[in-house]
């Protein structure tokens, strides 16, 4: 007994002054030293000789095990019976490590090389090669690391940028200088859906030979239409697409626009002489009083009347003044739009009136009606439907050598 005792109290080499306990060694370094030799070094629960709970030392290795997949080695803080855990090594299963809060790598290097900053290496999914990294490129960006373009995928940290295929990001999201597809938003059987550049050419695209390229706005999920260009090359507004020979107009900023008929011209012209003689205060302008056409649609006019006038004064002395009136009729006989003109003739002079007006007109029919009038009579009677320009002494005669009417329409 007492040989027993003095072989396990040399054999474990206590220390009184130095406190050392050392275990298969002489020589303790520590409160409680192990022999320097491979395998396990404490058995916390189980045979030694089995799979068990412990720790152990390998070439290169400091072991924490448990004794089957199915058992875990948990780290955390408070006691056995009282245990929060902060992280956990799975040994079974897909999963390999859960962690309570987050994880701060920072560059291991020593000195700190700024190429190998702090990351994680990913394997392919049969484990046979690394497939990628992600992690930070450096003291900007942070990124994915992988195949022939290298950082493919990159964020710049400082700036708030996202590159793809561009490491030097200048707006929030930046593409390479390359032409080609840069965004596809669907891939179909035939083609993509997408955005793209070609040269001095910005692409959006459909996927195939019968679909549109819409613009509206989203209400609840629903598309709402407001412009598209079908695949002929048409353009629709609100789905419209219009009839062959109309045109597209804006209707200001409270309304669509629309497809119109093409604006086009109606011309009436009058010749002959017919005179204002005597006491004659109006005369109608045959030819073009009384022409009448049809309005398809709601149109803007703007109408032009032009007639050469010839005055002469001869017997009676004075000058002789009036006005051109022309006017538009409905079907009911309402003026719906009228403009007028003064003219001045003296003794033997010739003169040239233009008659310039505009209108909106509703579809309907309209007869245009045109008078020369003379503004008074010798005795002061004023005639009205021309306006009033003033009196004049005397009855002069004025001659009409030809007359014509232009109408521009421009369908609503």
């Amino acid at each position: 007994m007492k040989k027993l005792l003095l072989s396990f109290l040399l054999y474990t080499a206590y220390t009184l002054q130095a406190q050392n306990i050392g275990i298969g060694t002489t020589t303790p370094t520590g409160p409680l030293s192990f022999n320097s030799i491979l395998g396990n070094k404490i058995v916390l629960w189980g045979d030694g000789n089995a799979a068990h709970y412990g720790f152990g030392i390998q070439n290169a290795q400091l072991q924490m095990y448990s004794d089957a997949p199915a058992a875990n080695i948990v780290f955390g803080y408070g006691r056995s019976g009282s245990f929060t855990e902060r992280m956990r090594i799975i040994n079974g299963g897909s999963e390999g490590l859960i962690l309570n809060g987050r994880v701060t790598l920072r560059n291991g290097t020593s000195p700190v090389d700024p190429a190998y900053g702090a990351g994680i290496w990913m394997l392919n999914g049969d484990n046979s090669a690394t497939l990628g990294f992600m992690g930070v490129q450096n003291n900007q960006n942070v990124g994915f690391y992988g195949g022939p373009a290298g950082w493919g995928f990159t964020y710049d940290a400082i700036n708030s940028r996202v590159g793809i295929g561009n490491n030097n990001p200048y707006a929030p999201l930046a593409f390479p200088a390359s032409l080609g597809k840069k965004i596809t938003l669907y891939p179909g059987a035939t083609g993509d859906v997408g955005f793209g550049v070609a040269g001095n050419r910005l692409q959006i695209y459909s996927d195939n030979p019968n679909a549109d390229v819409a613009i509206g706005y989203d209400a609840a999920g629903t598309f709402n239409e407001r412009f598209a260009v079908k695949p002929t090359g048409a353009i629709a507004v609100n789905g419209n697409i219009g009839s062959p020979g109309q045109q597209l107009i804006s209707n200001g900023a409270a309304q669509p626009a629309t497809w119109v008929p093409r604006p086009y011209v109606i011309f009436f012209t009058r010749s002959g002489f017919p005179a204002l003689t005597g006491s004659t205060l109006c005369s109608d302008i045959g030819g073009v009083n009384g022409a009448s056409f049809s309005l398809a649609t709601q149109s803007w006019v703007s109408y032009a009347f032009s007639i050469p006038l010839f005055g002469d004064n001869g017997s009676f002395g004075g000058a002789s003044s009036g006005g051109v009136v022309i006017q538009f009729l409905n079907s009911s006989g309402q003026v719906v739009s009228q403009a007028n003109s003064q003219y001045n003739i003296g003794n033997l002079i010739s003169s040239h009136i233009t008659v310039n007006g505009v209108g909106d007109l509703p579809a309907g029919n309209y007869t245009v009606v045109a008078r020369l009038v003379r503004n008074s009579t010798s005795s002061g009677n004023t005639q009205t439907n021309a306006g009033t320009y003033g009196t004049s002494a005397g009855c002069n005669n004025i001659t009409i050598y030809a007359g014509q009417l232009i109408i521009n329409v421009f369908p609503r």
